[in-house]
């Protein structure tokens, strides 16, 4: 293999040019056209028949018998450097990749222009070697070598979304990756998984990294209820609906196109629109003067009063002061103050001796749900 000195002098467009400049000027033209290797747009077989007033399937016949013409000959010097470039990329992955990541990989190792993306592409196609799967409706297009098949690379891509599945809700990169591990009992990068997860089209990423289907709202957030549930997720803790307006609009200017879906992200929110969204919501519960929590978290709505008389029914015994604010603190965001002024409504609590609390009428058989 050549130097890395040497791999920066390499120049992909000169290749491809040097290595069809015998065939005659529509078949070069014919070929530049289909890979985009002068504007770097790629034209439709049918554009390109049209062109030459012939059919696509002339043209397909043409491009095919120039591929095979190439990949026959003896490879140059540059050429071979480069498919050795190629061949280690996809060694360090288990021989499989996105073409979008295999193409960028290259590039950034011969530093060279996004114009000579199309180039790169082109030579790939000349080693029989590596083997290009075209975009399907199910995966997007990537490259592999003969060390692997399409049947078991389309496995693991298979076994990963049967794992989300399973999951039922959005995982990061790490979950998933020691599940694969474990499950397949193979070392296997992060990397290799990573590529399994993108080559799957009814995967997506959210903003926090973490990968699921497409149609679940952790993935694909349809307005601001689900994106707020994805930062009170990652929060971990209750948060003022102003805030959460607040980094609903700071979130939208960091969104990238590798997410499932930007569109929800780029939109601003007001803050009112926030608090009825979340309020109506039953994923959400409103704990506070504007503080809301996530339901699954435990939190219940209702006054605090209605919480210390369910904590206590449900204790069965009398508790201590400080015993009542640590339960009631589990369901609701109230200050000790407040619990302890709520305490003191005779009504509905007795204070003991011995300082615990009591219901004063408590309930005969029914446990009171908090």
């Amino acid at each position: 293999m050549e130097t890395s000195t040497n791999n920066s002098k390499l120049n992909p467009k000169d290749i491809v040019l040097s290595l069809i400049k015998d065939f005659p000027s529509r078949t070069q033209n014919i070929l530049k056209k289909k890979f985009g290797l002068v504007d770097n747009q790629l034209q439709t077989l049918q554009a390109i028949g049209q062109t030459y007033n012939i059919t696509r399937e002339r043209v397909r016949q043409i491009v095919d018998d120039s591929i095979k013409i190439l990949s026959q000959r003896e490879p140059t010097r540059e050429l071979t450097a480069i498919w050795d470039i190629y061949f280690n990329i996809l060694k360090n992955n288990n021989y499989v990749m996105l073409e979008s990541d295999l193409l960028e990989e290259i590039k950034n190792i011969l530093k060279i222009s996004s114009q000579s993306i199309k180039a790169l592409r082109f030579l790939l196609f000349l080693n029989p070697n590596f083997v290009f799967q075209p975009e399907t409706k199910d995966t997007r297009s990537y490259w592999y070598t003969k060390n692997r098949t399409q049947k078991d690379i389309l496995n693991d891509v298979k076994l990963i979304e049967n794992f989300l599945k399973q999951q039922n809700t959005s995982q990061n990169l790490e979950s998933v990756w020691e599940w694969f591990k474990t499950s397949q009992q193979r070392e296997v990068s992060k990397r290799e998984v990573e590529t399994y997860l993108n080559i799957n089209k009814h995967l997506g990423r959210n903003i926090y990294g973490e990968y699921g289907l497409l149609g679940w709202s952790e993935i694909n957030p349809s307005g601001a209820k689900d994106r707020a549930y994805l930062i009170l997720k990652h929060q971990k803790k209750p948060m003022h609906f102003s805030e959460i307006a607040k980094q609903l609009n700071e979130l939208r200017k960091i969104t990238g196109a590798s997410l499932a879906s930007d569109d929800a992200w780029f939109k601003s929110v007001e803050i009112q629109t926030v608090h009825n969204e979340l309020i109506k919501d039953p994923r959400f519960v409103l704990i506070g003067r504007g503080v809301y929590a996530l339901r699954d978290w435990g939190y219940k709505e209702g006054k605090i009063i209605d919480v210390i008389k369910a904590v206590l029914a449900n204790a069965n015994h009398p508790l201590t002061k400080e015993e009542i604010v640590n339960e009631v603190q589990k369901y609701r965001l109230a200050k000790e103050n407040t619990i302890f002024l709520n305490l003191h409504n005779k009504k509905y609590f007795k204070k003991l001796p011995d300082k615990h609390y009591t219901l004063v009428h408590p309930p005969k058989s029914k446990i009171l749900e908090i």
